[in-house]
């Protein structure tokens, strides 16, 4: 079990709704829309990057915002994947490489559409 996390946004193709599909339980599927995290242990970066989501399961939340979280995002990860799983550098780095490029992605959809993408969290 664990946290997924998903952006959507308006006109997303049915190949890019494909792809997140194959991503899950994926943790290096940002760029896809795609974040992963098990319930192995605190902190959870997904529950601090997109906190809105969790609110009500959903939220549109700004690019602007996730790009202002990241670094702190960045800081958890790092903190939980040392902690809990004693990840080396290169595997750390892939983890943080997949926050990067989700905040990239949502920046990217939202310039496209002029609307921030709807981040959805299952957990």
């Amino acid at each position: 079990m664990g946290i997924d996390i998903y952006a959507h946004w308006r006109d997303q193709t049915d190949e890019a709704k494909a792809k997140q599909s194959e991503a899950w339980l994926s943790t290096g599927a940002g760029g896809k829309g795609y974040l992963r995290e098990a319930y192995h242990g605190e902190p959870y970066a997904t529950k601090y990057l997109c906190a809105e989501a969790f609110e009500t399961g959903k939220a549109r939340i700004k690019a602007a915002v996730l790009r202002e979280r990241l670094p702190h995002a960045l800081a958890l990860v790092e903190e939980r994947e040392r902690k809990i799983y004693e990840t080396s550098d290169e595997e750390l780095e892939d983890v943080k490489q997949s926050y990067r490029e989700f905040v990239a992605l949502c920046e990217e959809k939202e310039k496209e559409t002029a609307e921030p993408v709807l981040v959805i969290a299952s957990y």
